[in-house]
């Protein structure tokens, strides 16, 4: 069976996907993976065929820059309702469109599988008469935002003779949930069927030598991710953690200067990028934004965890933290180096979270693995 993957281009789009990929091609099926340039690198580093595909470089950058002028003055929690719809539907679906069915009808997949922004694909599906699988990235994402999307796409799929279904077309086959139950923070009475997916740690090859500073314990790990690594944040978030005395591995993403956080001392180690799924073992506790590769990454080695959201899914995963006792969160307003340092202090101290954070460990381990998931999907195909 053919199998076409689709995604956008950031790391927390691409890396969840990966492990499902690879069982189809463990199971013997033909995959290839269709995304931004810029992130193609980031598919055949984990071996698989990549092609380039939807809005990259600068005209990406162009997008970006416009949906983050139109949001200045929007509250940090209320930027995601606005981007989801603007950014991902009406600004990215119909370049992706433009390079996917191309693609699609050349290589007749039988079935589809698209990271839950990338909403290109539910429509190449239907006009090749495949099927198309909606793959989360971490929480889902909110009824209203997908709603929107799909109001704003109706143009495209009109152009091709068709009307858009409800929700962009996502939920057409059953929709493929790497979030545990219990840090689920979105109410899905919208999906009709949702099968659960196991959040297998992917971040990329495995590097060559990791930072010294992960023999031993305790170790706290400190990352914004790569898109809101804002070096201000980071700097606040650092010169808390430094006075804790304990061993700090900071990483301030692939495209930012170490030297931007200044002099630190000999305890604090900082790093553009490591390979998270090689470094979390090693964990004490992770200091994060909150993102849904970090965040359930160290949920995977019951780790607790700090937030720090800045925006998008953040803030629902800053939410879960708090509801489900695996962590605690400060808001943008709170996050200053003496409150930071006081949090992590007791997720340290407090036996609570560590408990809290080993029961989703217990949760993940159970759900069902990708080539148990592959076996249904052949059957849906």
């Amino acid at each position: 069976m053919r199998v076409l993957f689709s995604s956008t281009s950031g790391y927390g789009h691409n890396f969840p996907m990966v492990p499902l990929a690879r069982a189809f091609v463990a199971h013997g099926h033909e995959v290839r993976w269709a995304t931004g340039e810029a992130a193609c690198v980031l598919v055949s580093d984990a071996g698989l065929d990549a092609e380039p595909a939807g809005l990259s470089g600068e005209s990406l950058a162009e997008l970006r820059g416009r949906m983050g002028r139109a949001t200045v003055d929007v509250p940090p929690e209320g930027k995601a309702a606005f981007m989801f719809p603007r950014f991902f539907g009406a600004g990215m679906a119909p370049p992706m469109l433009a390079d996917l069915l191309p693609l699609a009808r050349d290589w007749r997949p039988a079935l589809l599988v698209h990271d839950h922004a990338e909403l290109a694909a539910p429509l190449v599906a239907a006009l090749i008469g495949a099927r198309s699988v909606t793959h989360s990235y971490g929480s889902a994402i909110p009824e209203s935002f997908i709603a929107a999307a799909g109001e704003l796409l109706a143009p495209m799929w009109a152009e091709h003779g068709l009307t858009v279904p409800p929700y962009a077309g996502c939920f057409e086959a059953p929709y493929l949930d790497i979030c545990p139950p219990r840090v689920q923070s979105v109410p899905m009475t919208h999906i009709p069927v949702a099968a659960p997916l196991r959040p297998v740690p992917y971040t990329g090859p495995p590097a060559t030598a990791l930072p010294a500073c992960v023999d031993g314990e305790p170790l706290v790990y400190l990352t914004l991710g790569t898109v809101m690594n804002q070096a201000s944040v980071l700097r606040a978030a650092a010169d808390g953690l430094a006075g804790l005395g304990v061993r700090l591995l900071v990483t301030v993403g692939p495209d930012a200067d170490p030297a931007a956080l200044g002099d630190q001392p000999t305890h604090v180690t900082v790093e553009r990028y490591v390979s998270q799924t090689e470094v979390l073992p090693h964990c004490t506790a992770v200091v994060s934004h909150g993102g849904s590769g970090t965040f359930l990454g160290a949920l995977h080695h019951g780790l607790p965890q700090v937030l720090l959201p800045q925006a998008a899914d953040q803030f629902r995963n800053a939410q879960a933290a708090q509801s489900s006792g695996v962590g605690l969160a400060l808001r943008p307003d709170e996050a200053t180096p003496e409150a930071i340092a006081e949090a992590v202090r007791r997720i340290l101290a407090e036996e609570s979270f560590r408990t809290a954070a080993a029961g989703l460990a217990a949760d993940i381990a159970a759900m069902p693995a990708p080539d148990e998931v592959v076996d249904v999907l052949e059957r849906l195909a």
